[in-house]
């Protein structure tokens, strides 16, 4: 290629090339065919000239600006981007492909590749909270992508007691013609299933009650028609029942005082029973508990129980001295008492334990209504005719239809006080719904029954599904610790018993609290704990399920950092021209053709 040369020079010699093509191919005797001669003659004069001479284009460029894809990119969006862009910015791909894009393997090479850039175009799902850091003094500009196909979100309880349910619950996004099934296998079976139709988003919930106690692993698995495939893992620890302290006071024999008194027994729970047969005279019924004397309520003697279940009348039958240390122990022991009435209790004398506004929903005695209740386990319970009012004090514990309360509670002091319209739950037992029965009693129960205060405890503060080689957070609270030294840590793979020491920082602002980063190496059960407290068991899932939580918490992390930057507008900056080179195989191919055709037709 020769030194560049100003175009008239150029093009000057071009048109005296051209001429003289032209001049000697009009000379010709032979006129015919002089037209295609004289084409090829022009053809032939430039595309030679323009071998020589190799021409140049210039293309807008903006060396301040580019474009980043990451995985989940829409090409639509791309495209209009550019569309829009003054100069055609450089486009990168991280962590995905693209046709026309420079690929990068690290977010630092983008400052290699362009040492001014000021703006990036981010498009796709986004950035880890730790690849960002590489963008941290340019602007970003998100455009994120819509949610994925399939699972969007997804909740169950971390734990559960023995006999409570493992409710799975989600939204699901399905596109196409065809349904899907999801399905909840637990020990190799299937234990619960639900459809999702075609061309929709649907919230599910997948239950399964545990037999024993221990740690599992359940598994979601989806079914298009095709193939199934497992979706995620459902981790639970089912623990053993909390042992209660149960106090029955009846101011008659009642079926349904019997009744829960032998269930509770079958639970291994404390059970004492005192029923007044008549004016002055009562019976007294121990189970799994020493005897004590239960003719009168006492600090002493209520210091042996977590709940107290009552009446009415029973709560009217007791002297004035017992309902004031039954209310004592209510307010600074934390025990919980659930009344079981058919109609409002009006007695003065009884209010701190009765004072519940009601509404009469109907003139007979009983009526019949589906009772839910926190698993959303539902029932045709026989109520009476009269409903809670709900207030910003009370807590529904079980619900009916209009979203009114069958059974509800509220603080009072360190303990509860709780109020029930479902006078007779023991025909679920005699119509062979032990299950129901069970329930009910075990959500009534673990509500109002006195709170284990837990001084020290552990927390997975993120992330919500922790993975192999991604960093999680530990949180310790220990309430005695004010003040003392940072405590050891150490976190077991409890597979094999590996173990590594987990640093702690005390928290700047809550000096009872502790945190630390994990980077579990693997996937399983691990079990953190310090010297003094309980431990702590947290599953690490396997890399692949579970994906839309990766998404998320990327377009989450990427949204942060935007938030965060606080920077202002970046101005466009000037459009630069870049020069390139005219691939000279075309001018090469013209030359050839037209010269062969001027050779070939003079012989001819």
């Amino acid at each position: 290629m020769l030194p560049n040369l100003p175009p008239y020079i150029i093009w000057a010699v071009a048109a005296f090339v051209v001429l003289l093509l032209l001049w000697l191919a009009w000379q010709r005797p032979n006129k015919q065919r002089l037209v295609w001669r004289l084409l090829a003659s022009v053809v032939a004069g430039v595309s030679l000239v323009l071998l020589v001479f190799q021409p140049t284009t210039q293309q807008a460029i903006s060396p301040s600006t580019a474009i980043l894809l990451t995985e989940g990119y829409n090409v639509d969006t791309l495209q209009r981007l550019i569309q829009r862009s003054a100069a055609e910015p450089q486009v990168y791909t991280y962590g995905t492909t693209a046709d026309d894009a420079t690929p990068i393997r690290s977010l630092y090479r983008l400052r290699q590749e362009q040492p001014g850039l000021r703006k990036v175009h981010l498009l796709g799902y986004g950035l880890k909270k730790e690849e960002l850091n590489a963008l941290e003094d340019v602007q970003v500009q998100l455009y994120l992508s819509p949610k994925s196909v399939g699972m969007a979100a997804i909740h169950w309880p971390e734990k559960v007691k023995l006999g409570e349910t493992v409710a799975v619950s989600g939204q699901y996004n399905r596109e196409g013609e065809a349904s899907t099934w999801l399905y909840l296998m637990a020990s190799g079976q299937v234990r619960d299933s639900v459809e999702v139709t075609a061309d929709t988003t649907a919230g599910f919930k997948l239950r399964y009650t545990p037999k024993q106690a221990g740690q599992f692993v359940h598994h979601v698995v989806e079914n298009s028609g095709e193939e199934a495939d497992t979706v995620g893992q459902v981790s639970v620890q089912v623990q053993p029942v909390q042992r209660l302290g149960v106090l029955l006071l009846a101011s008659s024999p009642l079926f349904e005082f019997r009744f829960l008194k032998n269930h509770l027994a079958e639970l291994q729970h404390r059970v004492a029973l005192r029923t007044t047969i008549s004016k002055g005279m009562s019976q007294s019924e121990w189970l799994n508990m020493p005897r004590h004397n239960l003719n009168r309520l006492t600090p002493k003697l209520l210091q042996q129980f977590d709940v107290v279940i009552t009446e009415p009348q029973a709560l009217q039958n007791l002297s004035a001295g017992e309902r004031a240390t039954l209310e004592r122990a209510v307010r600074e022991e934390g025990v919980g008492v659930l009344t079981i009435t058919n109609a409002p209790a009006n007695s003065r004398s009884t209010s701190f334990f009765t004072s519940f506004q009601t509404r009469r929903l109907s003139q007979q005695d009983t009526r019949s209504t589906r009772a839910s209740w926190a698993d959303n386990t539902t029932a045709i319970a026989t109520a009476a005719p009269y409903t809670l009012v709900y207030t910003t004090a009370v807590a529904g514990l079980v619900a009916e239809q209009n979203d009114q309360f069958l059974a509800g509670a509220k603080r009072a002091g360190w303990g509860k006080v709780a109020m029930s319209l479902v006078p007779q739950t023991f025909p679920w037992q005699l119509e062979g719904k032990e299950e129901v029965y069970a329930s009910y009693w075990a959500n009534l129960l673990s509500a109002v029954a006195k709170q284990e205060v837990q001084e020290t405890f552990w927390q997975l503060a993120s992330p919500q599904v922790p993975r192999p080689n991604q960093p999680l957070t530990l949180t310790f609270t220990d309430y005695a610790a004010a003040g003392a030294d940072v405590p050891s840590a150490t976190v077991t793979h409890m597979a094999d018993s590996s173990s590594v020491d987990l640093p702690l920082a005390q928290h700047p602002l809550q000096p009872t609290q502790f945190s630390g980063t994990f980077w579990p190496r693997r996937s399983g059960w691990h079990q953190v704990q310090v010297s003094g407290a309980a431990p702590y068991s947290f599953f690490v899932q396997d890399s692949a399920v579970w994906a839309f939580t990766t998404i998320q918490a990327r377009q989450q992390a990427t949204q942060d950092f935007v938030a965060q930057q606080n920077a202002a507008p970046v101005a466009e900056a000037a459009v630069a021209y870049n020069e390139e080179p005219v691939p000279l195989i075309w001018f090469f191919l013209l030359f050839v053709l037209s010269s062969g055709f001027l050779w070939l037709e003079e012989k001819f």
